[in-house]
């Protein structure tokens, strides 16, 4: 019997021993603290970016919990902090406010003008993100791209992050980080929002090649330091900006269905292939498309003779096939995601990284019940759920908050540290994106950075109360 145990003892050591626990790489040591990314680590919210708000991005919140400032604007290069490209009130581009909620929501964007206040900060910054950026432009746009008409959000931002001086991965490197946290790939898949077709999508091989080639530029640039990443929320629909047009025809002062025959009036769209039938449920119809709805693009044709349909110019005809995503196009954009999961999950293994689930924090936030903080329930509702922002993209405050901690408790189980979490009470001091500052005579004062001026302005009316013309939100 004791040959037994000792034996049956053997095996369970071997085994322990040929199962070792995971090891992050480098150590969590945030002395130089760089951040990588998009419009997400940038702190981008509302429409906009600016001062108030960036210092909120996530990156920011990992900063301070683990002990660092954010650089004020009069920093220097030698001061010890965490540098962000600041900009001011009320940003690029203007950031929507809402400034009622009764008797219906008031969206409008904030008056004035913005500027970039740290130009000429002596250093890299410690935030590199960049909104727009996709996994392959933190390997190519350097903020010195000639400027062109219609060019992309990244090129345009990186002017005054980048300034010319390197990819978010040079700038980073620069640096001698001794810690990096990357979370990249949203928009890798997120522009068929605007596309309205799969086919913008990254390839599951290209994401794969730019991602890992990321990943290794940076070990490369940095091999003593600790590192951590994040994955990415998959369903499209969980977007409110894909969610808030039904594909039926609802009463405008209402905001319930339309019945003809005791049955919802359901869209039609052309299908790709030259033919054009009714949406069917489940599909999604992004909110720039309102404006078209509104002009009768999408109504049946059997409503050319009924009042108030007859009196819009374009009852009848179809939606284009890209206005519209369907629920097999859908699946695609989800399945395409859950491959660049597989491949962040594969890639980051590989290199001993910790990763981030990001995809489940925003699982539980658009699930029933939402995340419950206290008294504070936090849900992907548009306006009430207090985790998107007012341009049904981006996230809150508290959104990017969250957003943070699920990358402090990574790097406290991967790393065995102890930085605490960050508490919502942080932000009852800060305005957030749902008190307004001002209500009166707001105006598009600057170009849109974020989404096209439809967008926005759909955005902005979306929600406002039905009066003179009632026709223009027969959709909706």
């Amino acid at each position: 019997m004791k040959n037994v145990l000792k034996l049956a003892a053997a095996v369970l050591i071997a085994a322990v021993v040929a199962v070792p626990m995971f090891a992050a790489r480098g150590s969590a040591n945030f002395t130089q603290f760089v951040a990588l990314g998009d419009s997400y680590g940038a702190g981008f919210e509302s429409n906009s970016l600016n001062e108030r708000h960036q210092v909120w991005s996530w990156p920011a919140v990992v900063a301070r919990q683990a002990g660092l400032t954010v650089c004020p604007v009069t920093a220097t290069a030698t001061t010890p902090c965490f540098a962000v490209p600041l900009v001011s009130f009320p940003g690029f581009s203007n950031e929507l406010l809402l400034n009622s909620v009764v008797p219906a929501p008031v969206i409008a964007p904030a008056p004035g003008q913005a500027a970039p206040l740290m130009l000429t900060f002596g250093r890299p910054f410690n935030n590199l993100a960049v909104p727009g950026a996709t996994v392959g432009a933190l390997l190519t746009v350097t903020g010195a791209e000639p400027p062109t008409q219609g060019e992309p959000t990244v090129v345009t931002m990186s002017r005054f992050i980048l300034r010319g001086q390197g990819t978010q991965i040079a700038q980073a490197v620069a640096l001698h980080p001794t810690f990096i946290a990357l979370w990249i790939g949203g928009n890798d898949y997120l522009n068929v929002a605007f596309s309205g077709t799969p086919a913008t999508l990254t390839s599951a091989a290209d994401f794969k090649t730019r991602y890992e080639a990321v990943l290794d530029s940076l070990i490369a640039g940095a091999p003593n330091a600790g590192m951590v990443v994040g994955n990415l929320p998959a369903p499209a629909g969980l977007v409110p900006y894909l969610t808030l047009v039904p594909p039926v025809l609802v009463d405008p002062t209402t905001r319930q269905p339309i019945l003809i025959g005791g049955q919802p009036v359901f869209f039609i769209a052309k299908d790709g292939n030259g033919g054009v039938g009714q949406v069917t449920p489940g599909t999604l119809i992004p909110l720039h498309v309102r404006d078209k709805l509104a002009q009768g693009f999408g109504l049946p044709p059997a409503l050319k003779n009924i009042p108030p349909f007859s009196l819009l110019p374009h009852t009848g005809e179809p939606l284009e096939a890209n206005d519209v995503l369907t629920p097999a196009e859908i699946a695609t954009v989800i399945a395409r995601v859950a491959e660049y999961n597989a491949i962040i999950q594969q890639a980051a293994s590989a290199r001993n990284i910790p990763v981030a689930d990001v995809k489940g924090l925003f699982d539980r936030a658009a699930a029933t019940g939402g995340i419950q903080l206290g008294p504070v329930n936090v849900n992907s509702a548009f306006i009430s759920g207090g985790f998107y922002s007012l341009d049904g993209f981006h996230l809150t405050d508290l959104g990017y908050l969250l957003f943070g901690n699920e990358f402090i408790k990574t790097i406290n189980a991967g790393y065995d540290t102890e930085i605490p979490l960050a508490g919502i009470w942080q932000l009852y001091s800060n305005n957030g994106a749902f008190f307004p500052d001002t209500a009166n005579n707001l105006t598009f004062t600057e170009p849109n950075r974020g989404m096209s001026d439809a967008a926005v302005k759909n955005i902005v009316t979306f929600w406002a109360q039905p009066t003179v013309k009632r026709l223009r939100a027969v959709g909706h």
